[in-house]
């Protein structure tokens, strides 16, 4: 099966084109001006076990939408196994601005 190709503003005027392509493969390329732009995949348990889940749990982790713990959960880890695993994999655990933090110790400082 090859992969079909939606451009964005098909998809815009004519949504129903996502599920046509769906018709002859498994998953279907989006383009905007020709250069893609993501991928749309058939939402079904076999992606799950793929890893989706997984990935949408940790995008959600980097946007501030899970806890540690929530993302942790899903991988069936502890929160001390999922700070190495977050950290092989690039994601910042702590959101952490030293900058803020040091103007408002200097303002503490001054009253």
């Amino acid at each position: 099966m090859t992969m079909q190709t939606v451009g964005i503003k098909a998809l815009k005027t004519n949504p129903s084109a996502l599920s046509k392509a769906f018709d002859s493969s498994d998953k279907v390329l989006i383009t905007r001006r020709g250069e893609p732009i993501g991928i749309a995949a058939p939402f079904d348990e076999q992606l799950l076990d793929l890893g989706f889940l997984r990935w949408i749990a940790i995008r959600s982790f980097q946007a501030g939408d899970l806890s540690l713990g929530q993302v942790a959960r899903v991988f069936g880890k502890s929160k001390q196994e999922m700070m190495p695993l977050l950290s092989t994999l690039g994601v910042a655990i702590a959101d952490y601005d030293l900058d803020e933090d040091l103007e408002t110790l200097h303002l503490l400082e001054g009253h």
